[in-house]
Formats: structure tokens, C-alpha cells, sequence
């Protein structure tokens, strides 16, 4: 495959497990203002109430979309009806030079600090692990979803607690079905990590991992990958999708022979 087919595939997924987080609660997602568009084959997000940008760019510029003008003319204006500046995950690597140029031509901009790794599994096999002492996983069901919730925003606390209430709401609605399975890690039966695994087929998508500090340095992320790992090769998948910024992650996955397949960088428009 492509390098650029494979990026596209990533992309899509994640694509799919943002747009996930940011309509699990369709009345919180309305006095939100988010919007989700798949226009011109890209996807992208904007939010009245929020203005981070990693909730209000896209994705998929030269890799999903073709690269062209009209395709960044229709996703400008969508911005500005936001009330936002455009902002465009860029795949650096797999996203053609000549996507690039015109990035640059229109006045977009790469910025500093928004550097997010996207790390793939593509091996044909899946990895050996050693068992963690008193570690158990277990899928989470609707009505543990507040439980989960509140060990996952331990480690995402910076986003605030909108994401504790959303990451709720995203289990209680979906963890029960085919396309999200949710996984909470217990140490001698106290809730210590979770774990997301995502069905976009032919991808299977992993996020939301967390370990709470008390219980990190035994190995208890890599099992929790790991597991997630096993759920979708039993569901036929082959192909994983990871995506941190935190080294430690980075680490915890290149040990289990995932690689890092490229960098996605911000760009926005400044002119």
C-alpha cells in the first residue's frame, strides 16, 4: 500500500474517533456549536464555544482530498462561518509536495507545538506480553461509563471537564456496540487505566489510554494496548491506528513493533 493510501486510512480514523468524542451528546454538542463536515473529502471540525484548534481544523488535505484550490475554497468558507481561522492537520510525509505549495501559496503557515505522532501496527502477527501481577481488563458497559469516565479525565485533565462529560456520554451511548469497545484495567479490583478500541474498518483505531499515577511504571499501558490489540485481530482487523504526543506512549508502543508512520502538524492560515 501507498504511503499515501495508508495516511489516508489513518486519517479516516482519525477523523472518525474525534468526530466520536464531540457528537456523543447531541444536546451538549449543540449549545457547543460543533460542526462536522465531510465536504470535499476532507473532515473537519469547528466549535463556537472552544477555541483550541485541535477542535476546529481538518483533516485529510492531499491524502484523503485531492489537492486542489476549490477544495480549500469550500473549507475556507466554512471556517469563516465558524468564526474560525482555517487550520489543517497536514500528514508530513505522505502529503503530496505539490499540496503543500499551495498551502503555502494561500498563506498557511506550520505551526509550532502542534506536533501529534501517528503510529501504525501492520505486522502479521500480533505482539507477545508479559501478564501484568493482579491486572485485569475487562469491556466496560453502559453503566460503568461514569467510572470510566472519571479514570480516563485523571490523565486528560488538561482538556477540562467537558471531556470527562463527553468521554461519559461516549461510553454510555455506544460502548455496546460493534464500533467502540471501551476497556477498564483494575489492579486487585481498583479501576487503575481505560482503553478505546475503534472499529473503522479496515482500521482498528486505539485511544483513549490512560494509567492513573499511582499505578504506572508495571507494564499496565502496554497490557491495556496490547488487549485492545487482541479484541480487534479477533475481529479480523489487521491494521492499528495509535496517536500520542507523550514519549512515554511512543515508547510503550515501538516496544510492542508498532512504528511511527508520520508526523501531523498544524497549519494554519495566517494571511
Amino acid at each position: 500500500m501507498r504511503l499515501a493510501d495508508l495516511a489516508a486510512l489513518m486519517q479516516r480514523t482519525e477523523g472518525a474517533e474525534i468526530t466520536s468524542y464531540l457528537v456523543a451528546d447531541p444536546r451538549t454538542a449543540k449549545q457547543s456549536g460543533v460542526r462536522v463536515s465531510h465536504a470535499g473529502g476532507l473532515v473537519s471540525w469547528t466549535m463556537k464555544s472552544i477555541e483550541d484548534g485541535f477542535l476546529n481544523r481538518a483533516l485529510g488535505f492531499g491524502t484523503m482530498s485531492e489537492a486542489t484550490p476549490a477544495v480549500l475554497d469550500r473549507l475556507e468558507r466554512r471556517f469563516a462561518d465558524a468564526g474560525r481561522p482555517p487550520r489543517i492537520a497536514v500528514a508530513q510525509g505522505p502529503t503530496p509536495r505539490a499540496a503543500l505549495r499551495l498551502l503555502e501559496r494561500r498563506g498557511y503557515v506550520p505551526q509550532e507545538g502542534t506536533d501529534e505522532h501517528i503510529y501504525c501496527y501492520d505486522r502479521r502477527s500480533l505482539p507477545r506480553v508479559r501478564p501484568v501481577a493482579d491486572l485485569t481488563v475487562e469491556r466496560v458497559r453502559s453503566e460503568d461509563a461514569a467510572e470510566y469516565a472519571r479514570v480516563a479525565y485523571a490523565s486528560f485533565a488538561e482538556r477540562g471537564p467537558w471531556f470527562r462529560d463527553i468521554v461519559a456520554a461516549l461510553v454510555r451511548r455506544r460502548a455496546h456496540g460493534r464500533s467502540l469497545s471501551a476497556y477498564l484495567g483494575r489492579v486487585d479490583g481498583v479501576a487503575a487505566a481505560t482503553g478505546m478500541l475503534f472499529d473503522v474498518r479496515p482500521v482498528a483505531g486505539l485511544g483513549n489510554g490512560s494509567v492513573l499515577r499511582e499505578f504506572r511504571g508495571r507494564g499496565i499501558q502496554t497490557a491495556m494496548i496490547a488487549h485492545r490489540m487482541r479484541a480487534g485481530w479477533e475481529r479480523g482487523l489487521r491494521l492499528f491506528f495509535g496517536q500520542t504526543r507523550n514519549p512515554a506512549s511512543a515508547h510503550n508502543l515501538e516496544d510492542l513493533g508498532w512504528r511511527l508512520l508520520y508526523t501531523e502538524v498544524d497549519w494554519l492560515r495566517t494571511t
